[in-house]
């Protein structure tokens, strides 16, 4: 069952190698023809075993745009609509639609926009037209049929070539009815309508006020303030007027345009367009049994073809520009609604959580909550740090040592170091508990609680085998575990090879400068070359291990996108740890023993083992390591992103005038720039997310695993991240095309790294504090005198109560923190009752009505009969 030349006129529905061998259900074999002689291109399709073609309708718009179609009564449809139009030229879009009503008339929403040149697509797909005839011919073929997929789907297509006539943009308009199916299907949950919601909803708002007082103020930027008069549900196309946003007093073409807002049709047709090859067919099991299964044509794989060159980019647009034009503000351009409230707000102001993830959706919107979470705590370690480095001052400055060496030690060296890093180890742990807290609010309020449990399979996901599900007792196709498994070991040793790569490398870029340390009146020059060295090497070493990940996680053919993310994520960061902390780990565990072992006399090995002694070694390495890589992260963020801006507005700026030009020579309708030839020039940010995240958990492992030897790194940190709000959110909206908006119900597997390391935290800072520590150490020797035996053992002592005690008191707090308020569980609670009361038509609970009287004598007649009220007894009566 192998595939077809790519000369072939058939696209053939296959099965992966690695899964013929296991798939039972692959002995028949459908063949979908791909081309025909004819002005219209068809493929076959499925319905009950019975081929069945499919036309596709090319419908001349203008002499550079095309309505692409497969259905006749949609095009009969579209001409009526155009007539109207042109009988009516001042008639409304909306007012249009409300004529042809989309529920007596399929699509004539999206038909409309096309009628009306919409300039706010949902999607667009752009291609460009090979020079050789042949590969030309060919990928035409393969758009054709994955055309077909789209429209089956239940997308518009039109296709428009830009003013050059070099690149052609298929614009992807999806009907509010085609919106509604896949919103179902996904298990969208959607705020119902405060008309349906009882109206005890009002009890509730004296509740919900916070109080106004100092306290509550500082503590509001720990807090996110949720609506608890909201109710959701997951979306039933048949109940759309239970829903906020189609009132029952609204008309259909409002609900139809604003029902869904962009951020939310882009996420609905992206999945749409990347699961199109999905074609469920009836199969015959071995059994004789029928039943249905989802084949994908792996040929006309969205992913594939942009990675062929059929299709060159596949985005969403933007709203509208990034600045208002003029003194008109469009209500509709959110996207300059941020840029006034987002990137030039004050840094007093907190960011437009809300509008962010209207704009963007909650994966990313959640990134950005997260940081501006994270930033607020680390207001509270700064503070804590330069407490310490001014008592270090002050405590230096009353020492007379005899080099400079150690009174600047002395600062970050004395007697608050194992006070703060008992407080770091507290801080890191009520920043995570009190996260999730924080956390839970927005799944409650942003309706992602159980968007994970009710995630569905990723498009890219196979089976190889059948068996029936013990949940559903119906047939689905799974990937065995035992064959996961051998994916997963096979990642497991290339992991652990590429880890054991960086490991030698650090090691020898850790030895090799060693010898400069003996250099008189050079003591720390190697551990500074040492420094630099290594924050090449990391760089260098980080861009060529990303590729090996994501390779790897692809091949382990993982069931859901957060299963995938979560197995990228651990991979990138079990690199990361390795890349970017092994350097210190090597000098908290060695200290001074490289050095040591490069000398030939022993008063070269005394000044070693001085130097290896206290923090200096360690803190030089970390100063340079984590400040070189957040100047270097800063000029990525803010530097690059603002001269590629600036560099791209001035490139455009030429094109500009010349495309200008050409629109507004062109004889179009519309001759100006259309808002996705503005998009094209953008990079894409499908992966910039994750690199946002991967950044800020590093910054985390510093703080926590090796703050302690430079307690100003926290303030280092704060001032970073405050320009980091800003630089990303400059990015997104002005130097990247708009991400899809994805939903995301928390942080993952960053969280759970975030944990660990925090664990792991206790025990570095225990071993810097007693093995790297001089003042730590002179007051062991009060004790144990210069004997190094008694001193090892009240060194490792140190290590084991200060660990112990650590984990007690993190415990302790991770116990005492319910990771859920007692508001939002209450609120939960209440919603999922509702829910199943409003849209399930559950009869209320038996002690809904319960009152406290206990008086029950009404009850009952003079002689002690038991009296019912009438409707109660014809209630049960008609039961």
């Amino acid at each position: 069952m192998s595939e077809k030349p790519e000369n072939s006129d058939r696209v053939e529905i296959t099965i992966p190698e690695e899964k013929k061998h296991k798939d039972k259900i692959t002995d028949k074999i459908i063949n979908f023809l791909g081309h025909s002689n004819h002005s219209s291109t068809s493929l076959e399709g499925d319905d009950d075993d019975e081929l069945v073609k499919l036309e596709i309708i090319r419908e001349q718009v203008e002499g550079h745009r095309t309505l692409i179609l497969i259905s006749k009564e949609d095009q009969i449809l579209y001409n009526k609509i155009k007539e109207w139009y042109e009988a009516n030229p001042d008639c409304s879009l909306e007012n249009t639609i409300l004529k042809f009503d989309p529920r007596e008339h399929r699509n004539s929403d999206a038909l409309a926009k096309v009628v009306y040149n919409y300039q706010l697509p949902d999607f667009i797909i752009r291609y460009k037209e090979d020079s050789n005839e042949e590969r030309r011919n060919e990928e035409q073929k393969v758009r054709d049929n994955f055309e077909i997929l789209l429209l089956q789907s239940g997308l518009i297509l039109e296709s428009e070539t830009d003013a050059d006539g070099i690149y052609t943009y298929v614009k992807v308009i999806a009907p509010f009815d085609s919106l509604c199916e896949i919103a179902q299907k996904i298990r969208l949950k959607v705020r119902l309508n405060r008309a349906s919601l009882p109206s005890e909803l009002s009890l509730l708002d004296d509740y919900d006020k916070p109080p106004d007082t100092i306290v509550a103020r500082i503590l509001s930027h720990f807090s996110y303030k949720i609506e608890l008069k909201k109710e959701s549900s997951r979306f039933k196309k048949d109940q759309l007027r239970s829903y906020e946003g189609a009132e029952p007093e609204k008309n259909i073409a409002d609900i139809s345009l604003h029902f869904f807002n962009t951020s939310r049709r882009n996420l609905l047709v992206h999945r749409m367009i990347i699961t199109a090859n999905l074609i469920n067919k009836k199969e015959t099991t071995q059994d004789g049994q029928p039943v249905f299964v989802n084949r994908k044509i792996e040929s006309l794989d969205i992913k594939k073809l942009l990675k062929k060159g059929v299709y060159d980019e596949l985005y969403p647009i933007h709203d509208g520009p990034p600045k208002y034009k003029k003194d008109l503000k469009e209500k509709n351009n959110l996207r300059a609604q941020l840029e006034e409230l987002w990137i030039k707000r004050s840094f007093k102001k907190r960011q437009p959580i809300d509008k962010i993830k209207a704009y963007f959706g909650e994966k990313l919107a959640l990134y950005f909550a997260w940081l501006d979470f994270y930033t607020s705590w680390l207001a509270i370690a700064s503070l804590t740090g330069v407490i310490v480095v001014i008592y270090g001052l002050i405590y230096s400055s009353k020492i007379t040592p005899e080099n400079n060496i150690d009174r600047i030690s002395a600062i970050w060296d004395n007697a608050l170091t194992a006070p703060y890093a008992l407080l770091m180890a507290i801080w890191a742990t009520l920043f995570l508990e009190t996260w999730k807290r924080f956390n839970s609010s927005i799944q409650y309020d942003w309706d992602v609680i159980d968007y994970e449990k009710d995630e569905l399979p990723r498009p890219e996901f196979y089976g190889t085998t059948l068996q029936i599900s013990l949940v559903t007792l119906k047939r689905e196709i799974v990937f065995p575990f035992r064959e996961k498994l051998v994916k997963i070991f096979i990642s497991i040793v290339i992991v652990l090879i590429s880890i054991g790569i960086v490991i030698v490398t650090v090691g020898v870029l850790l030895i090799f400068p060693a010898r400069l340390q003996v250099v008189k009146n050079a003591k720390y020059i190697g551990s500074v070359i040492t420094a630099v060295i290594n924050l090449a090497t990391i760089i260098i070493l980080n861009l060529v291990y990303k590729n090996v990940a994501r390779f790897l996680t692809d091949f382990e053919n993982h069931k859901t996108e957060t299963q995938y993310e979560d197995s990228l994520i651990l991979k990138a960061y079990l690199f990361d740890f390795v890349n970017f902390y092994s350097a210190l780990i090597y000098i908290m565990f060695a200290g001074g023993e490289s050095c040591v072992n490069n000398c030939d006399n022993q008063e070269c090995r005394d000044k070693c083992i001085q130097q290896g002694k206290g923090l200096t070694l360690l803190t030089i390495q970390l100063a340079i390591i984590f400040i070189g890589k957040q100047l270097i992260g800063q000029i990525q963020e803010i530097l690059i992103p603002w001269l590629t801006n600036k560099w791209n507005r001035a490139k455009f700026a030429i094109e500009r005038d010349i495309l200008e030009k050409k629109y507004a020579d062109s004889g179009r309708k519309y001759n100006k720039i259309p808002p996705w030839v503005e998009d094209d020039h953008l990079p894409g940010s499908s992966e910039s997310i994750r690199t946002e995240y991967e950044e800020m958990v590093i910054q985390f492992g510093f703080l926590a695993l090796f703050g302690v030897a430079f307690p100003l790194a926290p303030l280092f940190a704060w001032i970073n991240n405050l320009t980091e709000v800003r630089s990303d959110g400059f990015k997104y909206i002005k130097t990247l095309q708009r991400p899809v908006g994805f939903q995301a119900q928390d942080l993952g597997m960053w969280e759970n790294i975030m944990n660990i390391v925090s664990f792991i935290a206790v025990l570095t800072n225990a071993i810097i504090i007693a093995f790297h520590s001089v003042w730590m150490e002179n007051q062991f020797k009060k004790y144990t005198g210069d004997d190094e035996n008694r001193l090892l053992v009240a060194k490792l002592g140190f290590v084991l109560a200060f660990e112990h005690f650590v984990f007690i008191v993190k415990l302790m707090f991770a116990y005492m923190i319910p990771d859920i308020p007692g508001k939002v569980r209450i609120a939960i609670e209440r919603e999922r009752y509702l829910s199943r009361l409003i849209m399930d038509g559950e009869p209320p609970a038996l002690d809904e009505y319960w009152t406290d009287n206990k008086d029950d004598s009404s009850l009952f007649s003079k002689k002690g009969s038991l009296l019912l009220p009438r409707r109660f007894i014809s209630k049960f009566k008609s039961q």
